[in-house]
């Protein structure tokens, strides 16, 4: 009996600051230890004192061995990174939302090796409630699978989705109605994990959001006395970042059968750790 080649995926979702970063830093050795993932992807959107991303944050990843970046609607907020689309070392392997109606720096879909096939991902910001104008994410994922993935060979190739979006609705919607046409669908910006990790009818790997890694005492990883003020109406500052004690970690592990070209595990990674 021959047996079929196997893949993993270690997804992280929303890093924030550097608490969140320190965390990541600290346990993907051992869960590359543990589990030997194939790539190692994360949302960046938040990565630099929350706001954006700069080439030094960028760094702090790609020295323990980060693939490739995915990010969302405030990857533009810190001008210090908007060079890190056209830089060398990332234009390859850092995407923003494909779906936005404005002109920004960078693509939404890349392409990565994975044992020697390829990989899809691509980023998409859902409508509902976020700021920034976008095209629908569900007819840009259309024209993605009918004209700007024409050009792979595979007849049903490998693609992964980080969809940023605000609203739960939205997100199982948008997961539901990719079913069975890419690999999986992976929800952030939300900043919290959901309990609905699953494979979906027609075999599509689906979770509403990934979850924060950041800090655990905080309003969705910023400092929760500036959120309540905010909420108690006493001030419009912008948010102060939460950067220490506790911090949790949150991951999905794809493993993907290459030869099947279907899903057959999904593990949700939820840690704390001292940073």
């Amino acid at each position: 009996m021959i047996s079929s080649m196997k893949s993993k995926i270690l997804f992280f979702g929303d890093i924030v600051g550097s608490i969140g970063r320190r965390a990541v830093c600290a346990i993907l050795p051992r869960l590359r230890e543990q589990y030997s993932p194939d790539v190692v992807l994360a949302n960046v959107e938040n990565l630099a004192h929350g706001r954006g991303i700069t080439p030094k944050t960028l760094i702090e990843l790609d020295d323990i061995g980060v693939t490739a970046y995915t990010s969302g609607n405030h990857i533009f907020e810190n001008p210090n990174g908007l060079d890190c689309f056209i830089d060398v070392r990332w234009k390859d392997r850092l995407i923003r939302p494909h779906n936005l109606l404005a002109h920004r720096p960078g693509k939404g879909i890349m392409s990565i090796q994975l044992n020697g096939q390829k990989l899809f991902v691509v980023n998409l910001m859902g409508q509902l409630f976020m700021k920034d104008a976008v095209h629908s994410p569900f007819n840009a994922i259309d024209h993605i699978l009918t004209h700007e993935l024409l050009s792979t060979d595979d007849t049903k190739p490998f693609i992964l989705i980080d969809f940023h979006a605000e609203t739960t609705s939205e997100k199982e919607a948008f997961g539901h109605y990719v079913d069975g046409r890419v690999t999986g669908v992976f929800g952030t910006h939300t900043h919290v994990p959901t309990a609905d990790l699953k494979v979906l009818p027609h075999g599509t790997a689906y979770v509403t959001d990934i979850g924060r890694n950041g800090a655990m005492d905080s309003v969705v990883g910023f400092e929760k006395m500036t959120a309540l003020s905010r909420f108690l109406g006493k001030t419009q500052k912008s948010y102060d970042i939460a950067e220490h004690g506790v911090a949790e970690i949150n991951a999905i592990l794809l493993e993907i059968d290459l030869d099947c070209r279907t899903v057959f595990g999904l593990t949700r990674i939820q840690e704390k750790i001292d940073v």
